[in-house]
């Protein structure tokens, strides 16, 4: 826990700290979170002085105006504070595998990669992580899995990746059970997305514009790489927009299947779905990982392979992702990297590219004896 307190004040990718930066001012100054503003002096380099708008949803963005508050716009102070919930649900996710006896609850505390996609990044898909996982498999009570889930949804729908293994669980429950949880996961996620835009006078329509956007984007840790190859744009082709809607069908026809054939493990059944949505979708941020790897140690007792997190480490390198971290410490340190990049760009292109597939093959070589279907 000290190890990533420390770290989770003096690091922050700089592109992602920017962003919550501006949200929690924004939200600070009565300004909604998702229309981005401006950053001046040390915190324009880089990146320039526009930033855009929060991409997580609102609770996410309401915590961040908190830190903001609390700090008083004190970058390092800032930093610390929005990475709180990160460490806590490290230590969740650890604690979740320590009261099992698997040996697997190290990696939620010392492994490097999994601190560089939560704590030093500071995205919170671990936090929607552990709430998904506390959702689906810690409580037998249908209010408390779906405030669990609707919470989780709204710091990051993160959860949508396991949400068949939900529809297996309902398969199993009475219908009166089914009908409670439903009911209460699409109220409370209703009434956490809605209220603050109708309290706070944020105008939804900036979400709404930018829906689309979820699925247009292709490359980082995905199939869909060679579009950047292609055509040297991380947006799909006109040609290509059905590929942004796979990753989205193959999950509703694993909802189906779970709610018809009702697979015996739901936590298998969640491995599953993650492994089938991150080799649909055509755009796969490498903290998106972590609801695999806690799915993993929680199945398994540890991870597989140690190629499942040290193959996305070497790509997200390739990517650029980790380097910027240390942005904090040397907002130069972007500049530098574009510079030192530049000769190489077509290279690296074609080595993310690879290693894209590399990893797909590893995590299905991994999913492969969870996915027999006298296992599911």
């Amino acid at each position: 826990m000290t190890l990533q307190v420390v770290l989770s004040i003096f690091l922050a990718h700089g592109y992602d700290f920017r962003v919550a930066y501006v949200a929690g001012r924004n939200i600070v100054d009565g300004i909604s979170p998702y229309l981005g503003g401006t950053l001046t002096g040390w915190m324009a380099l880089g990146y320039g002085p526009q930033v855009q708008g929060i991409g997580e949803t609102p609770l996410w963005a309401l915590y961040l105006g908190l830190c903001y508050f609390l700090s008083a716009g004190q970058p390092f102070l800032f930093n610390f504070l929005s990475k709180i919930p990160i460490i806590a649900a490290n230590v969740l996710l650890a604690y979740l595998a320590f009261s099992r006896g698997l040996k697997g609850w190290r990696f939620f505390l010392l492994n490097v990669f999994l601190i560089a996609i939560t704590v030093t990044w500071g995205k919170p898909d671990n936090v929607a992580t552990v709430l998904a996982i506390l959702a689906l498999v810690a409580t037998d009570s249908a209010s408390s899995s779906a405030l669990f889930l609707s919470t989780s949804l709204m710091i990051k729908p993160l959860a949508l990746v396991i949400l068949p293994a939900f529809s297996s669980r309902l398969s199993a429950k009475p219908i009166r059970w089914g009908a409670r949880f439903v009911i209460e996961t699409l109220v409370a996620s209703a009434g956490m997305f809605l209220i603050p835009f109708a309290v706070l006078g944020w105008p939804i329509t900036t979400v709404t514009n930018g829906f689309s956007s979820w699925f247009g984007r292709a490359g980082a840790l995905s199939l869909f790489n060679f579009v950047t190859l292609g055509t040297g744009s991380e947006q799909l082709p006109s040609n290509l927009w059905w590929a942004g809607y796979l990753a989205p069908f193959g999950t509703l026809v694993l909802v189906a299947y779970g709610l018809f054939r009702r697979p015996q493990n739901t936590l298998r059944y969640a491995l599953l779905s993650a492994a089938v949505f991150f080799t649909l979708r055509p755009w796969n941020s490498e903290q998106n990982l972590v609801i695999v790897f806690a799915l993993f140690v929680l199945l398994r007792g540890d991870l597989p392979s140690r190629w499942l997190w040290i193959v996305p480490m070497c790509f997200a390198v390739a990517h650029s992702a980790l380097q910027p971290q240390l942005y904090l410490l040397m907002p130069t340190i972007v500049d530098g990297l574009s510079r030192f990049y530049a000769p190489f760009d077509m290279y690296l292109l074609w080595l993310m590219s690879f290693i894209s597939v590399v990893w797909l093959v590893v995590l299905w070589l991994s999913v492969a004896p969870f996915a027999q279907k006298k296992e599911i």
